[in-house]
């Protein structure tokens, strides 16, 4: 990595990411940006639907015990 001066950014190792002050990061990466978030949204739907999921299996338990209440 090279000297800063003038508190202008410098590059380092890995791209889209600079050095601006003591230990002070900065990502200009926003197509890696965009990615994170749509992952993140993905697992969330899918953190979602498998919530649904388990809640409609506990439904139906319930429903299938009530019937078999009804038919004894």
């Amino acid at each position: 990595m090279k000297k800063q001066e003038n508190n202008t950014p410098l590059s380092t190792e890995r791209n889209g990411i600079y050095k601006v002050g003591n230990g002070v990061l900065i990502n200009r990466d926003t197509e890696a940006l965009k990615a994170y978030k749509t992952r993140k949204r993905k697992m969330n739907e899918i953190e979602t639907i498998k919530e649904d999921v388990s809640s409609l299996k506990s439904d139906m338990e319930e429903i299938k015990d009530l019937l078999r209440n009804l038919l004894k």
